[in-house]
């Protein structure tokens, strides 16, 4: 029996001149939210443009594995992108969602996650950060709450 566990991985770059755009170009990824440079943001204007894109998603535990390894590729196939943006300036992190359910217990183990050493070695060597979230309620929830804009 496989067990539900909804997660969801998310990339955020984070850069003082790259466009939105051009970063969809390069990654061939469509953002599930940005904005760009110098954007008003309220009665402030963004420092940096701002790049959220879902990389990888699932319901079932047995699914991770694999979606994990879908990320080391995207990455890999990436390489030179990401010594370059993070080169000039940029940041990025990457973002592991996860639903935690309620647990019958007090005391209950609510999430465990292993990273491999080879996975978190090629984010380290890539410069890119790693999040873990977990979350209560539905994937829906955890949409509304993006990392903070640096602005």
């Amino acid at each position: 029996m496989t067990s539900r566990d909804p997660f969801s991985i998310d990339i955020v770059l984070r850069h003082p001149s790259r466009s939105p755009e051009s970063i969809s170009e390069a990654l061939s990824l469509i953002p599930t939210a940005s904005h760009p440079e110098g954007q008003s943001l309220a009665t402030l204007r963004a420092k940096s443009t701002f790049y959220r894109a879902r990389l990888e998603e699932g319901v079932a535990s047995s699914d991770y594995e694999a979606a994990l390894t879908n990320v080391a590729l995207f990455l890999e196939r990436n390489a030179a992108f990401w010594t370059d943006f993070t080169g000039g300036n940029g940041e990025v992190e990457l973002i592991l969602n996860h639903t935690i359910e309620q647990q019958e217990e007090e005391g209950d183990k609510s999430l465990e996650l292993y990273l491999a050493p080879a996975f978190l070695f090629s984010l380290s060597a890539r410069g890119i950060g790693l999040r873990v979230q977990g979350w209560q309620g539905s994937l829906k929830t955890r949409e509304l709450a993006l990392p903070p804009t640096r602005v």
